[in-house]
């Protein structure tokens, strides 16, 4: 079943633009709401992740984190509870290479598939699990990384909205750049944030409390709130209508954990 399951995800998701790929990242909105999807790079950081995942457990918020290989083997002491955490709390865990290269500036075939094919190894065998969603460092776009992907069975998945937090770390820009966007924004918008920075760390509390005042707020005037799209969500929403039914019929109980596990 985890295979049909896989195969089904990497067939029909979509196509994930700052460099070329396509907008928006996650596909349009489903609802009519505006919708956000969380998505953090570069982890994970025994000094600032655990503090992340606190911070989206408060408002029961299920991501996607793109894992880099070389944090995770040699594995530091404290990132294997983490790891699991990540798995226990249902957000889907994704790769992002094993040196965080970017694959298009020499385009060196056998050095970036060794890059891919390590690094989600690495994270697999963290994990237990397969993954099917990748993002390529820096967002970088060319024929040799596509070309990677599309051997491998690998969906890339790129973003619409970047604070820059791994640029300037600096908190206050962060949280202003956020609600400014996504208070102004009408589709679907994937968010990307790295839970290596201590800037990500600090906004990403103010973010999440200021979503729910902006609807609270939007709620007094009947208008439409923001939706935070979850992890597994996204992907029962990918799956095909004749096998999501017999999925939900074969165990209803946690189809969507059962679904983030094989991402």
């Amino acid at each position: 079943m985890r295979i049909l399951v896989a195969a089904a995800l990497v067939a029909l998701l979509a196509r994930a633009d700052a460099k070329g790929w396509p907008l928006p990242a996650a596909g349009p909105t489903m609802s009519g709401d505006p919708e956000l999807i969380f998505t953090f790079d570069d982890g994970p950081n025994p000094k600032t992740t655990p503090a992340v995942l606190d911070a989206l457990a408060k408002h029961h918020i299920k991501a996607v984190f793109f894992l880099v290989g070389d944090r995770l083997e040699p594995m530091p002491k404290a990132t294997p509870a983490i790891v699991a955490r990540m798995i226990a709390e249902g957000h889907v865990v994704a790769t992002h290479t094993m040196h965080h290269l970017d694959m298009c500036l020499k385009k060196n075939h056998d050095k970036a598939a060794g890059d891919i094919d390590t690094g989600r190894a690495v994270v697999e065998k963290a994990t237990g699990q397969r993954t099917f969603w990748f993002r390529t460092p820096f967002g970088a776009r060319c024929t040799l990384v596509e070309e990677l992907l599309a051997e491998r069975g690998l969906t890339h998945f790129h973003w619409d909205l970047d604070p820059q937090d791994w640029k300037h770390n600096d908190p206050v820009k962060a949280v202003t750049y956020v609600e400014k966007q996504v208070g102004k924004m009408t589709g679907r918008n994937v968010l990307l944030m790295h839970d290596t920075k201590q800037a990500t760390m600090k906004a990403l509390p103010e973010i999440l409390d200021w979503i729910d005042e902006e609807n609270a707020r939007r709620k007094e005037a009947h208008k439409r709130p923001i939706r935070i799209i979850q992890a597994p969500e996204l992907a029962i929403e990918r799956l095909p209508e004749g096998l999501l039914a017999w999925l939900a019929d074969a165990m209803p109980s946690s189809l969507g954990a059962r679904l983030a596990s094989v991402m």
